[in-house]
């Protein structure tokens, strides 16, 4: 993993790397500042949301669990205080990053128009003598991506209630983010490079050095503007990753 990051990093003092990787940075930028967070705000408070049964159960609930706190003897006005600040917390970091996957979304999009240049780039600086074919077709990528973001999303709605576990809460929605990031880019790159056969071999999260390399690429993306850049990122990384697999196979390659 920390070969595959640092071949990665190497690339960037390329020219040609340098223009690409701020391509989604600034048409991201233009984009959110049109779109702003309203459409997510939107959703958030719609019908769907707040009168879902579920989510309803789990307010009364939390009006519960408030009120039998604020009656404990003594201390119940403190363990109040403790427990709606420590909620807060989590709400702000709920926000934040939602509002990094926003931003990451519009560069993955963005970034997903110049895959097959920056794998050529990667292949003729670093893997000349390794010929690829791929496999797929932009169609069928789009309605893989299409499917499992809209089962992330249905996965997301049924664990509701662990949006209301402190911690749990942010792990979770973390790792939901995480699994789409993960999928797209290893099924966008790997459709370039490797044959299917080849690709079906190593896409799974058990190949753990792209995996490892991907996670943490994705927690820098939360940090502020950095995620706009990773996408880029991620493609020469497991560019590099595959086209490291597929010169130990040259005849699988033909």
């Amino acid at each position: 993993m920390i070969d595959l990051l640092f071949k990665t990093l190497s690339d960037l003092k390329e020219p040609a790397i340098i223009w690409r990787l701020f391509i989604p940075f600034l048409a991201s930028i233009i984009l959110v500042s049109l779109m702003g967070y309203g459409l997510f705000s939107l959703f958030l408070v719609s019908d769907f949301i707040t009168q879902n049964p579920m989510v309803a159960e789990v307010n009364t609930w939390t009006t519960q669990a408030e009120q039998s706190i604020g009656a404990v003897p003594f201390i119940g006005a403190i363990l109040l205080w403790i427990v709606t600040t420590v909620m807060a917390i989590v709400a702000g970091v709920l926000a934040f990053l939602l509002g990094s996957y926003l931003l990451l979304l519009f560069a993955m999009i963005i970034t997903g128009f110049m895959t097959d240049s920056l794998v050529k780039v990667i292949h003729d600086k670093h893997y000349p003598n390794v010929d690829y074919v791929g496999h797929g077709s932009t169609l069928g990528m789009l309605w893989k991506m299409l499917k499992y973001g809209l089962l992330l999303v249905l996965l997301f709605l049924l664990t509701i209630p662990i949006m209301f576990i402190p911690l749990v809460n942010i792990i979770w929605f973390w790792l939901l983010g995480f699994m789409f990031f993960r999928y797209s880019l290893v099924l966008d790159v790997g459709q370039v490079i490797l044959p299917e056969p080849m690709f079906n071999d190593v896409k799974g999260f058990g190949n753990w050095t792209p995996t490892l390399s991907l996670g943490s690429l994705f927690l820098l993306s939360t940090l502020p503007v950095l995620g706009l850049f990773i996408p880029v990122l991620a493609v020469i990384a497991l560019a590099h990753h595959y086209f490291d697999h597929l010169s130990t196979m040259p005849k699988l390659a033909k």
